[in-house]
């Protein structure tokens, strides 16, 4: 695996965007960079074709636990700006 494309890029990002105690829009606007898309569509791509070896298929699963995690934090916020009253 190359230096710019190591599992936790993309959580390294996450982070990043983290780190900086952003504002839920923030969170929801966020998007990965445009290498870790390309990244992930190379991925998917070997897996459609079942050509994962262990170390990218390591790789797709960090990937994947990433954007399930955001997916939990913009539900978690999503619910108390509900909870609050606050405008979606």
């Amino acid at each position: 695996m190359s230096d710019d494309h190591t599992p936790s890029s993309l959580l390294e990002e996450l982070a990043i965007l983290f780190a900086e105690s952003p504002s839920p829009k923030a969170i929801f606007d966020f998007r990965p960079s445009q290498p870790l898309v390309d990244r992930a569509n190379e991925l998917l791509e070997l897996s459609r074709t079942n050509q994962l070896d262990d170390e990218t298929k390591g790789e797709l699963d960090q990937l994947e636990f990433a954007e399930i995690l955001m997916r939990l934090v913009k539900a978690r916020i999503r619910k108390n700006q509900i909870k609050a009253g606050a405008p979606q």
